[in-house]
């Protein structure tokens, strides 16, 4: 049997950056686009491609931010998807709090 850890997904569009708080263990991945991150309190940028994971070390607020693209993905946003720790089944872990840009209402029809 193969048990698949929950993850979040989101976007992030040209020119937005969101932040993120209490991430420390999450594996951050860039699914489909170039995207820059940085942890705070001393963490290093990151630069990751579509595919490129990172493991967040820090537990202070992580800002991740879609880098720019060229031509016909200028406008394509950047996926983003976060994977709690892997643990054993006695550790607990907490959906992360954050706060993404306000969602559009899809038009009705």
């Amino acid at each position: 049997m193969v048990v698949v850890l929950p993850s979040i997904e989101f976007e992030v569009g040209p020119a937005e950056a969101h932040s993120l708080d209490r991430l420390a263990g999450w594996t951050l991945t860039s699914v489909n686009a170039r995207v820059w991150l940085t942890e705070e309190s001393g963490g290093q940028d990151v630069w990751l491609l579509a595919g490129d994971r990172h493991v967040i070390s820090g537990a202070g607020r992580v800002v991740v931010e879609s880098w720019p693209q060229t031509g016909a993905l200028a406008d394509r946003p950047a996926r983003i998807r976060l994977a709690p720790p892997a643990t054993s089944c006695a550790r607990q872990w907490r959906w992360p709090k954050f706060a993404l840009g306000a969602a559009t209402a899809m038009p009705a029809g």
